[in-house]
C-alpha cells in the first residue's frame, strides 16, 4: 500500500513539473543539471538534452564569483530558500525578466520562476503614464495660474482708464458745454461707460472668489449662516412680510469653507427676495438634510421664476440673466456653480414662470 502511495505522489509530482507553465529546474549538490520542464526548455531556448548533465556556470558563465552563485550553493549547506526579483535572461531571441526561488530538495538544488517581463512592462508604462499626467497637470496648473494673474491684471488696469472716463463724462456733462444733438450720443455713452465699469467689477470679483477656491474647510452651522443672511435682509423681509421657512433638522452643520457657503446661500435667497411676486406673499423653503452621507439642500420659492426648461444653457452663465426689470450683473448663479462644482458638487434647478423656482444641490 505504501509503495502505491508513492508511486502515485511520485506521478502527481512528476505531472506538475512537466505540465507546469512556471519554469522548474534541478541541480545536484555539483550545481549540474540533472532535470528541467517543457517551460523551461521554452523560455530559455535551450533544449533539455543540451542542459542535462551540463554546470549552471555553463549555461550562465556570468554568475562566476558572483554573490547570487555563492548564495545558491549556500541554500544546499542551510536548505533555507532565497529568492530573487527582476532577473534578466536574453535567449538571443528575446529578452525575459524572472523571479527565481532556490530551494533544497532532498540533496538537489530546485529552481522555481516565474516571468514577470509583461507584469513589469505594464508597471514601466503605468509609471510612465503617471509620470505624463504629472506633467500634463502641472502644466495645466501653470497656465491657469497665468490666466487667473492675466485676468486679474486686465480687470485691475482697466478700472483705473474707466474710471477716469466715468470722471470726464461727468466733467461734460456738469459743464452744460455740450450741444444739444449730441445729447442722445453722450447718454448712450455714459451708459456704455456705466456698463464697462459694473462688469470689469464683475469680473474682479469672480477672480476674487476662484482665487480661493480650495480654502479652509471648517464645520459650518447652517442655524448661524441663515441667521446671518436673514439679519442682511431683515429691512426687505420685514417690509415685505417675507416668510422664510427653514428644515435641516437631520443636518444641521456641514464641513465646508464657511465664505463660499456663505456666497451659495446668500445669492440663491437674495435672488428669491429680488425675483419676488408682487401679487402674493414670497414664501422661501429652506431644507437641509443628509442623505448617504451628502448634504442635500433645497432652496423653493413662489416667486416670478422663468422657463428653466428652455433656459438650461443660460441660467449659471456668466453675465446671464433671466430678468432684467432689477439691478444685477448676472454672475451670482456663475459664482454658485462654479463653488459647488469646484468642490465635487453638483446644482440644478426647477422653475416656471410666475410659480416660482426650486434649486436643489449636493454638496
Amino acid at each position: 500500500m505504501d509503495n502505491v502511495i508513492t508511486n502515485l505522489s511520485s506521478e502527481i509530482k512528476g505531472a506538475f513539473f512537466d505540465n507546469s507553465y512556471s519554469p522548474f529546474v534541478i541541480l545536484d549538490k555539483n550545481l549540474i543539471f540533472v532535470d528541467i520542464n517543457l517551460a523551461a526548455e521554452t523560455k530559455l531556448g535551450i533544449s533539455r538534452e543540451k542542459m542535462i548533465g551540463k554546470s549552471l556556470l555553463d549555461i550562465f558563465p556570468y554568475l562566476k564569483n558572483s554573490e547570487r552563485y555563492a548564495a545558491y550553493k549556500n541554500v544546499l549547506v542551510t536548505g533555507v530558500p532565497i529568492g530573487f526579483d527582476e532577473l534578466t535572461f536574453s535567449n538571443g531571441v528575446s529578452e525575459h525578466k524572472f523571479m527565481i526561488r532556490a530551494f533544497k530538495v532532498g540533496e538537489y538544488l530546485g529552481f522555481t520562476s516565474l516571468d514577470v517581463t509583461n507584469l513589469i512592462t505594464t508597471v514601466e508604462k503605468l509609471r510612465e503614464t503617471k509620470d505624463d499626467l504629472k506633467n500634463v497637470n502641472a502644466n495645466l496648473k501653470r497656465k491657469n495660474q497665468e490666466l487667473e494673474e492675466f485676468s486679474y491684471v486686465a480687470a485691475h488696469d482697466l478700472r483705473a482708464p474707466l474710471t477716469n472716463i466715468k470722471s470726464l463724462l461727468m466733467m461734460i456733462s456738469n459743464s452744460n458745454a455740450l450741444p444739444l444733438e449730441l445729447e442722445p450720443i453722450f447718454t448712450k455713452l455714459n451708459e456704455a461707460g456705466q456698463s464697462m465699469c459694473d462688469k470689469v467689477r464683475a469680473l474682479n470679483t469672480i477672480i476674487s472668489v476662484k482665487s480661493n477656491f480650495g480654502g479652509e474647510v471648517e464645520k459650518v452651522s447652517f442655524s448661524k449662516l441663515l441667521d446671518k443672511i436673514k439679519n442682511d435682509h431683515s429691512q426687505v423681509i420685514i417690509k415685505n412680510r417675507i416668510i422664510i421657512k427653514q428644515n435641516f433638522s437631520n443636518c444641521q452643520q456641514v464641513e465646508y469653507n464657511r465664505d463660499q457657503l456663505n456666497l451659495i446661500l446668500e445669492n440663491l435667497i437674495s435672488n428669491a427676495i429680488k425675483f419676488r411676486c408682487e401679487k402674493r406673499k414670497l414664501i422661501i423653503k429652506v431644507g437641509i438634510k443628509e442623505i448617504e452621507g451628502k448634504c442635500h439642500i433645497e432652496i423653493a420659492d413662489n416667486g416670478i421664476g422663468f422657463d428653466s426648461c428652455n433656459n438650461k444653457e443660460k441660467i449659471f452663465g456668466l453675465f446671464k440673466r433671466m430678468h432684467d426689470h432689477v439691478d444685477g450683473l448676472g454672475i451670482g448663479l456663475y459664482l454658485v456653480n462654479s463653488i459647488i462644482r469646484e468642490n465635487g458638487g453638483s446644482i440644478s434647478v426647477e422653475s416656471k414662470v410666475n410659480q416660482g423656482s426650486t434649486f436643489k444641490i449636493i454638496l
